[in-house]
């Protein structure tokens, strides 16, 4: 868990004892959908043409499955409330162990599923935006 997940330069764990889920890594490396291609449609030809000189990546909307946990209550407030701080701030750079040459920059949109399951844990979902990924270089 620790140096799994670095969140604006600072180990998610350490910092706030947050840790990405088992499913959040696929989550981040599913790769991005292709923009639209041009395409036209002439009624003197069968089907359609589609231009590919020029093929782009859409932006994506990625959820993230995550888990906070500490010590105790006392701590896992005062860890709350300082991600929450950040996430407050909108713009996180997410790296990864797994990808160590990949920065994921993306937007905090929303928290959805959080559930503090006993006194020092908790499971939510972030909602994240991307809005440009091929802008993933160190």
């Amino acid at each position: 868990m620790k140096g799994d997940l670095i969140i604006n330069g600072k180990d998610a764990y350490t910092t706030w004892g947050v840790s990405l889920s088992q499913t959040a890594l696929t989550s981040l490396m599913t790769p991005p959908e292709m923009k639209d291609y041009i395409k036209t449609t002439a009624r003197t030809e069968h089907g359609s043409r589609l231009i590919n000189n020029n093929p782009v990546f859409a932006e994506r909307t990625i959820s993230l499955d995550m888990h906070l946990i500490a010590a105790d209550e006392e701590h896992f407030i005062a860890q709350y409330n300082a991600f929450c701080r950040v996430l407050a701030g909108g713009y996180l750079e997410i790296s990864t162990r797994w990808q160590p040459d990949v920065i994921y920059r993306t937007f905090f949109q929303s928290c959805s599923q959080y559930s503090q399951l006993i006194d020092g844990l908790a499971k939510f979902t972030l909602k994240i935006i991307e809005p440009n990924p091929n802008n993933r270089t160190k």
